[in-house]
C-alpha cells in the first residue's frame, strides 16, 4: 500500500480521536478523504447534495454552514480541503513512523506528545497499532452511531426528514460548543472584566500564545 495514503487513513483515526477538536477547524475530513469524498458523491456530478451527505456524520453535520451559496449541494470549492501531504497531521504520521513500515507504535507515538495522547483512541482494533485497519473499524462504527442516532424511530431506515433532523441537531450542538469556546476566548482576553478587549489586551493575548 502507498506509504503516503496510508499516513493520511492513520491521520483519519486522530481525527476523529479527537472529534470535537475537527469540528471546530476548516477541515475536519482531510487527506484520505478525497476518496471518501468521492463514495459520497453517488451520482458523480461533482458535488454532494443533502441526500448523499448523509452518508458522512461530520460533514452532514456542518452542510447548512459550508453550502455558501445556499444550493443544496457541496461544491469542491465549498468543501474542506486537506493540508499538504508534507505538513499538518500527515507530515506528523510520516515523521512519527520512524521505522517505515506504514503504521504508528505505541513507542513511536510516545515521541509525540499529541499522538501519544490520542494513541489508544486512534488504536480503534487495540492490536498496539495505529493504522488503516483502524481507520476502517473508526469509520464503521462512527456511521453506526451516527445512523442508530438519526433512526429516530428505530425501524432500521432513514427518512430525508430524520437525516435533516440529524444534521440540524449535530450543527445546533457545533454552534453551541463554537459560542462556548469564543466566549471563554472573550474572556481570558478581557483581562481588566470591563467587557470589551482593547487594542493591548488583544496583543497581550497574542504574546502569550507564542
Amino acid at each position: 500500500m502507498n506509504r503516503k495514503i496510508l499516513y493520511a487513513a492513520v491521520a483519519l483515526s486522530l481525527i476523529a480521536a479527537g472529534a470535537a477538536v475537527a469540528q471546530q477547524t476548516a477541515a475536519p475530513v482531510p487527506g484520505a478523504q478525497h476518496e471518501g469524498r468521492m463514495k459520497l458523491d453517488a451520482n458523480g456530478d461533482g458535488a454532494i447534495d443533502r441526500s448523499e451527505v448523509g452518508k458522512s456524520e461530520r460533514l452532514a453535520a456542518r452542510f447548512d454552514e459550508m453550502d455558501k451559496n445556499k444550493d443544496g449541494k457541496l461544491t469542491a470549492d465549498e468543501r474542506p480541503q486537506w493540508r499538504g501531504r508534507h505538513g499538518g497531521r500527515d507530515g506528523r504520521m510520516m515523521k512519527a513512523d520512524t521505522d517505515k513500515d506504514g503504521r504508528i507504535s505505541q513507542a513511536e507515538a510516545a515521541a509525540d506528545p499529541k499522538l501519544a495522547e490520542r494513541f489508544k483512541d486512534m488504536d480503534a482494533n487495540k492490536d498496539g497499532y495505529a493504522d488503516s485497519a483502524d481507520r476502517e473499524l473508526r469509520g464503521r462504527q462512527h456511521r453506526e452511531e451516527w445512523f442508530s442516532s438519526a433512526d429516530t424511530n428505530k425501524d432500521g431506515n432513514l427518512t430525508k426528514a430524520e437525516m435533516d433532523a440529524s444534521a440540524q441537531a449535530h450543527h445546533a450542538e457545533f454552534q453551541q460548543k463554537h459560542e462556548a469556546r469564543s466566549a471563554e476566548r472573550f474572556q481570558k482576553m478581557d483581562k481588566n472584566g470591563d467587557g470589551v478587549v482593547s487594542r493591548v489586551e488583544m496583543q497581550d493575548a497574542s504574546q502569550a500564545h507564542r
